[in-house]
Parts: C-alpha cells; structure tokens; sequence
C-alpha cells in the first residue's frame, strides 16, 4: 500500500501552486497524490490542459512522486439526464498523461423526468463504456463509494451495478468515513468488495448523517488502525489518499494526515511503502 495526499483542494480550488503543493507533500512524506480531474470551475477533462499537465507530471516526478488517481466530481447521473454525459473517456486519457491507474467518479441519485430503472440502465451502459475503454489504456474506473442519495445507495445496489456493468476494470472508492456516516461496517464493507476496492481516501469526521462535519485524518472520530489491517489482510496494493478539504491548512493536514497514517499502520502490524515512521 503506498500512503497518497489529496491535493484538489489546494491546487485546484484554492488554485496554490503545483510545484509548491506536491514539493510539500513529498516532503512529509507521502509517495503518492491524487488530482483533480478538471481545473477551475470546469467538469470537462480537457480544462485541465497540457501545459497543467506537463506541469503536474513533472513536478510529481521530480519529488519522487507518482499521481494515484484522477478524481472527478460532476455527479454522473445528473451529467447522463443534462444529455451531457460526463467525460470520463476524456478523464481516462487524463490519467494516462498523468501515469495514473484509476479515474474516480462521483455517481449521483434519480433524476427528475427519468424513470429510474432507464436512469440506472443508462448508466450502467455509460460506465460500461468507459470502463472498457480504460481497459485498453490500463486504467481502473472507481465510483466514489454509496451514499443514500444516490442511485447506489447500499452496499447491494452497489453489488447490482457491478453485475450490470460487468466490467473488471470498475470498481469502488473506498471511502470509510462516509461509510460510518451511514452507519456501514468499513471493514466488513471491504472485506466484502475487496476485489473491486481500487482507491481509497480517508477523511475524518464528528456527527452523523445527516448532519456532521469534516476534520483532519486524526481530529475526529475514524479508528483508522482496522481499515489499514483489513486493507493489509486482503494484500490491497492500491493508495490510501489523506483527503482534506479548503479550510484545513495544507501544511497542518498534510502532516497530521500522515501521522496519523503511519501510526494507524504501525498499529496494524503493517506500513506504507516508502513511509518514514
């Protein structure tokens, strides 16, 4: 497993600097980052353009990193029911300039004027699609976990979409604080996904569905000592992302995110690749 920092809400939202952001990042310690799939206010691939592209490639390459995953975050379902598909052919091509194995998507719930079972056939037949051209690039496809507003809102309807789409090259997010929010087992929700877990991110939170706030991996509830073993009991050779959001400083939640880690794995029995403890 190698130890990635989530770095959209820094280079992308708050638009800070590249060579700065993932300098740091490797500076603490992590081998790993994940990107934003477009720039700015854009869902198009192609707003993240070449010269950022070059850029981002460079600059991870010079600091000893790699990029883990191009994530997304226009909802599918509602992108599909606009008659403007989300580009995720565009996204996979992204992660290949980049040197990324997994594209990230964000899935969406039921549209209005759409019957829901031509909504989820619709966009089954839409990851199918970009899942087999990802196939032919080397890239995984990974809806960002289930939520209850979304069409994959449990653990079977997530389990549905797999048969239906019937890909190997689709797969899941991990993401155990959400899965907590709605009261879901992470651990027995990855012992039961593990071979479709192709990404994972880790953020932490205090509440509950509906209502709860996001803190620094470390500054709330998440016990992340089991999601590292299980990860490790299920031979997971993915990144597990530090996901932190605009009002967490970068260099606080890059360093308590990684602490935090690396103790959990420590915790474990285990480590990150490359992790200084």
């Amino acid at each position: 497993m190698h130890l990635s920092f989530y770095t959209y809400s820094y280079t992308d939202v708050l638009d800070q600097p590249i060579p700065e952001t993932l300098a740091f990042a490797a500076g603490v310690g992590y081998t790993r980052v994940d990107v934003s799939g477009t720039h700015g206010k854009s869902s198009d691939p192609r707003s993240f353009d070449a010269a950022r592209r070059k850029l981002t490639r460079e600059t991870a390459e010079r600091f000893g990193l790699r990029v883990a995953a191009v994530i997304t975050h226009a909802e599918l379902t509602g992108t599909i029911a606009a008659g403007k598909p989300l580009d995720l052919k565009g996204s996979v091509d992204l992660a290949v300039d980049l040197g990324a194995p997994v594209v990230t998507f964000h899935m969406g719930g039921p549209q209005e004027g759409m019957a829901p079972e031509a909504l989820w056939k619709k966009t089954a037949k839409t990851i199918r699609a970009a899942a087999d051209y990802g196939s032919s690039k080397h890239v995984s496809l990974a809806v960002d976990g289930i939520w209850p507003t979304w069409i994959d809102d449990s653990p079977d309807a997530l389990q549905r979409l797999f048969d239906d789409v019937g890909s190997d090259d689709f797969g899941v997010n991990f993401d155990p604080c959400y899965l907590e929010l709605i009261d879901i087992d992470p651990v027995k929700f990855f012992d039961r996904f593990a071979n479709r877990v192709r990404h994972t991110h880790l953020k932490d939170y205090v509440g509950k569905y509906p209502k709860w706030t996001h803190h620094i991996p470390g500054q709330g509830s998440m016990d992340y000592a089991p999601l590292v073993a299980v990860a490790a009991k299920q031979k997971y050779t993915g990144s597990m992302a530090v996901e932190c959001f605009t009002n967490m400083e970068l260099t606080e939640a890059a360093r308590v995110g990684y602490r935090t880690m690396t103790a959990a794995a420590q915790k474990a029995g285990t480590s990150f690749v490359g992790a200084a403890t």
